[in-house]
């Protein structure tokens, strides 16, 4: 008896698969049978993060990794430019009232990357002045601001925001090349002109040309660009600044600009 009732059950539940699970069954569901509960709920909408099939471009899903930042150089030299103070404050320049007394030696206006304008380089780090801390007596012997009512630091941070910032150089070691470089051509510039016969004086003049032989002399051949201001006391044009071009790995090179002078007579004052 109890192996009739054995197999009686077992032939119920194969009954069961037979009319609910076989899939190979077209027939729909029996009524109130739970396969015809679970047909008549609503099917749930596709996720938005579903995985694509297998034949899916997966470029067309995810997008591409960005391209490598490009480590060509923008800059394609640079050009120290130191000024002459005793020209700069008595001349029409940008330095309207100047600090007295005014430096009597070629000081540092700044160092500046020659770039495209078109295809600046990557701008480097924002002006931080504690960056400056190992070089600040250097700085301020060599490149001081000869504006009155100015603070050197301000003119420190005016030419790296105009230039450094371009020079595809960490800011410590900008002013460090900067400061190297004008110790090598701008320290002691007026007593090598001096030296070459073109000297200090309030009122004789020299040839333009003169001037950009003894600055090519004194540059190991290289020649150098004369910026020139009119004199505010009677508008004869006097050196304003000089003008040095470097390759980009600092090496002398000969300048592509021109002098910025009407000449042909210039002064030294």
């Amino acid at each position: 008896m109890r192996i009739l009732h054995c197999v009686l059950i077992l032939a119920f539940v194969i009954f069961l698969k037979n009319v609910y699970c076989d899939s190979s069954n077209p027939s729909p569901p029996l009524p109130n049978s739970p396969l015809s509960y679970l047909s008549s709920l609503p099917k749930p909408k596709a996720s938005p993060f579903e995985i694509p099939a297998t034949n899916t471009n997966l470029d067309e899903v995810h997008p591409q990794a960005p391209a490598a930042i490009p480590t060509t150089p923008k800059v394609k030299s640079y050009l120290l430019v130191v000024q002459w103070p005793p020209g700069v404050c008595t001349g029409i320049s940008d330095v309207s009232t100047c600090k007295k007394p005014w430096p009597s030696e070629f000081k540092i206006h700044g160092f500046w990357p020659q770039v495209s304008q078109a295809d600046l380089p990557k701008k480097s780090d924002q002006f931080n002045y504690n960056k400056l801390q190992g070089l600040l007596a250097a700085l301020r012997i060599n490149w001081p601001t000869l504006k009155a009512g100015d603070h050197d630091a301000i003119f420190w941070s005016e030419q790296w925001y105009k230039h450094g910032i371009y020079s595809e150089m960490e800011q410590a070691a900008y002013f460090q090349k900067t400061l190297e470089l004008y110790g090598n051509v701008g320290k002691g510039l007026d007593t090598a002109l001096d030296a070459e016969g073109i000297k200090r004086n309030g009122l004789k003049t020299y040839k333009l040309q003169d001037i950009e032989a003894a600055l090519q002399n004194i540059n190991d051949g290289f020649t150098c660009s004369v910026k020139c201001v009119q004199s505010k006391i009677d508008n004869v044009e006097q050196i304003q600044e000089i003008r040095f071009s470097y390759t980009t790995d600092f090496k002398k090179q000969n300048t592509v600009q021109t002098s910025r002078c009407t000449g042909p007579n210039v002064r030294f004052p």
